[in-house]
């Protein structure tokens, strides 16, 4: 089973990179948005402070590339980084055959701007 699910992530899925502790792992992982079909549900949310993203991104990927443990690590995918919100292997047997995971677009690093220190 795990032939056949690299086959089709190396036919169809999308170049990401995993990140931990500064060390980038490329592979190859389906990522694609998980839409909520609730009326009161929004991608994004206004804000006092401005819009807030609340989209969130489906991802399966392969079973050597763990998620586990990522801490502050985040998956890069076409300019966006995404963090982690849940993870877990999916298992056959005593054997991983995959990574799913829930993944939210992380917030961008604030830059300095007057009267904050660096």
């Amino acid at each position: 089973m795990t032939g056949a699910w690299e086959r089709i992530l190396d036919k169809y899925g999308q170049r990401v990179a995993v990140v931990r502790d500064g060390a980038e792992t490329l592979c190859r992982a389906f990522l694609q948005p998980a839409l909520e079909t609730r009326e009161d549900w929004f991608q994004s949310l206004p804000t006092p402070l401005g819009t807030v993203r609340r989209d969130q991104w489906l991802y399966l990927g392969p079973p050597e590339v763990s998620l586990d443990g990522l801490g502050d690590g985040y998956v890069a995918w076409n300019n966006t980084q995404f963090e982690v919100r849940a993870a877990q292997p999916v298992c056959l047997g005593e054997d991983t055959i995959y990574w799913w995971a829930l993944l939210a677009v992380r917030d961008p690093e604030p830059e300095d701007g007057p009267g904050e220190t660096a």
